[in-house]
C-alpha cells in the first residue's frame, strides 16, 4: 500500500471494521454470554486492553517502519514469516466469508425473500472486483467519506420508542453473576479484534509519531460504539438472569432495533435508511480485508498481480458462502471458530511474537553497542 494514512483516515478505517461487526450482530454474542452485565464487562475489558495497547505502542517505537510480518522474520526467519502470513490470510478470508454470508442473509431475508442468494451475493462480487481494481486509495476515500454518517447511525440506535430510554432494562448491572461478567466474560475480548490492525499500522501511516494517537482514539471510539450498540439492544430487548438474548429473538437484533426508531410521524420505518448506509460499511469492510490480503501477498510472497488474486478470491469467498447455507451454520462459525480465532491471534500469537521480537531486537542492539 503506497498511500500513507493520516490520523483521521486510520481511525476511520479501524472504526469501520467495528461498525461492520456491529451491523453483523456480533454484540449479540456479547450479551448472550454476560446479559445486562455486558456494559460492566466491556469496561472491565477496556481496562486490561488499554494496558495491552500501551505495551504494543511502546514496542513499536523501536520498529518504526516494520509490521508484525517483518518482526516474525526477525524472530523465526522465513519459516515463521510465511507461517504467520498464511494464518493471517486464513483469518482474513474467514472474515470476508462471514461478512458476505451474514449480510447476504440479512438483505435476502428482509428485501429479497423470493430471490436466490446468489443474486444478493453478486453485489459483493462487484464490490470485490471494484476494490481490487480501484486500489486502496479509493477504499480509503469511501471509508473516510461515510465514516461520520456511520458513527451517527450507531448512536441513533438508542433513539427508538420516541427516545424514551428505559434504564431499568440495563439492570442488574453485573449481569448473571460476577464470575460470568469478570471471569468467563473475558472471552468477549473477541469484539476488540480490530487491534490486529495495530500490528500492521506503523509502516502505513504518514507520521510515525501519530501511532499512539491512532491507537488511543480508535480504541476509545470503538469501545464507545460497541457499548452504545449493547445499550441499544438491551434497551429494547432486556434480558434477565434466566433469559439470554438468543431466547428473545432469532432474527438480526440490530436490524430489529432500527425498526423501533421513529424520527417523525411521516418517517417511521427507518430500517431501509440504515440498511443503505450499512451496506457501504460492509462493502468498505470487505475492501479493507481484501487489501489486507493483497498487502500480505505483496509483503511475503512478492506477488503483485492483483488481477489474478482478484479472480482467486472470488471463487474462495463464493465457495465458503455456499457451504454456509443457513443461519445456524453461520452463527456456529462466528461464535465458536471466528471469535476464538480472533482472541488467540490478537492476544496470543501476534502479541507473543511482538514480545519475543522486542527482546531479540533489544539484545541485538546491546551486542552492536558492545562491539563498538
Amino acid at each position: 500500500m503506497k498511500n500513507k494514512l493520516t490520523v483521521f483516515e486510520a481511525v476511520s478505517i479501524i472504526s469501520i471494521i467495528t461498525i461492520a461487526q456491529i451491523v453483523l450482530d456480533f454484540p449479540e454474542y456479547l450479551i448472550d454470554l454476560t446479559g445486562t452485565g455486558t456494559v460492566a464487562n466491556l469496561a472491565f475489558l477496556l481496562f486490561f486492553i488499554s494496558f495491552f495497547c500501551i505495551i504494543i505502542t511502546k514496542i513499536f517505537k523501536n520498529f518504526a517502519n516494520q509490521d508484525i510480518i517483518d518482526i516474525s522474520e526477525l524472530v523465526g526467519g522465513k519459516f515463521l514469516k510465511t507461517l504467520i502470513s498464511l494464518i493471517l490470510i486464513v483469518f482474513l478470508f474467514l472474515a470476508i466469508i462471514i461478512a458476505t454470508s451474514n449480510f447476504t442473509f440479512i438483505v435476502k431475508n428482509t428485501y429479497f425473500k423470493n430471490y436466490h442468494f446468489l443474486f444478493v451475493f453478486s453485489i459483493f462480487i462487484l464490490a470485490i472486483i471494484v476494490a481490487c481494481f480501484k486500489g486502496f486509495s479509493s477504499t480509503k476515500k469511501v471509508a473516510t467519506f461515510f465514516f461520520g454518517i456511520l458513527v451517527i447511525s450507531i448512536f441513533c440506535l438508542t433513539l427508538g420508542d420516541n427516545g424514551n430510554f428505559n434504564t431499568n432494562n440495563l439492570v442488574p448491572f453485573f449481569g448473571f453473576d460476577y464470575k460470568t461478567t469478570f471471569g468467563t466474560g473475558l472471552t468477549n475480548s473477541f469484539i476488540f479484534n480490530f487491534i490486529i490492525v495495530y500490528f500492521f499500522l506503523m509502516p502505513l501511516i504518514a507520521k510515525k509519531n501519530n501511532y499512539p494517537k491512532i491507537v488511543f482514539w480508535s480504541l476509545l471510539l470503538n469501545f464507545i460504539l460497541i457499548t452504545v450498540s449493547v445499550i441499544a439492544i438491551l434497551q429494547y430487548y432486556p434480558t434477565s438472569v434466566t433469559k439470554t438474548i438468543s431466547d428473545v429473538s432469532s432474527s438480526n437484533i440490530i436490524l430489529a432495533v432500527t425498526r423501533r426508531i421513529q424520527i417523525s410521524s411521516f418517517l417511521s420505518q427507518t430500517d431501509s435508511i440504515f440498511i443503505l448506509f450499512w451496506t457501504y460499511a460492509i462493502l468498505c469492510h470487505i475492501s479493507i480485508l481484501i487489501h489486507g490480503i493483497f498487502y500480505i501477498f505483496e509483503k511475503n510472497f512478492h506477488y503483485e498481480d492483483k488481477r489474478n488474486l482478484t479472480f482467486s478470491i472470488i471463487p474462495i469467498v463464493l465457495g465458503g458462502t455456499i457451504l454456509i447455507n443457513n443461519v445456524a451454520k453461520l452463527h456456529y462459525l462466528e461464535k465458536y471458530i471466528f471469535n476464538n480465532f480472533s482472541i488467540v491471534l490478537t492476544f496470543g500469537i501476534l502479541f507473543l511474537i511482538l514480545i519475543i521480537g522486542h527482546f531479540k531486537n533489544k539484545k541485538g542492539t546491546k551486542n552492536v553497542k558492545a562491539k563498538k
